[in-house]
């Protein structure tokens, strides 16, 4: 039988943000992916425009991190907890 009170609504909160974590990283991924592309073009011609892909690449690199490892903080803080055993 399906669980009831706070635990489901701490399991759909959890999830859910956990989804919503992976969900912005995708959205930022590309654009990461991107500008890595353009600073590895870049870099034998214009170096200042390879400074700022490098910049942005770097910027959208550790956005994903920090949400996906504050995505995972939270999830692992909100799990259920164990009862102790007598």
């Amino acid at each position: 039988m399906a669980e009831t009170g706070r635990g489901s609504t701490r399991d759909a909160v959890r999830w859910g943000l956990l989804l919503a974590a992976v969900a912005v990283s995708g959205y930022r991924l590309p654009g990461a992916f991107r500008s890595f592309e353009e600073w590895r073009a870049a870099l034998g011609g214009d170096p200042a425009a390879a400074d700022f892909y490098k910049t942005s690449f770097s910027i959208n690199s550790v956005g994903i991190a920090i949400i996906l490892v504050v995505a995972a903080g939270v999830f692992y803080l909100l799990r259920p907890r164990t009862p102790k055993q007598p």
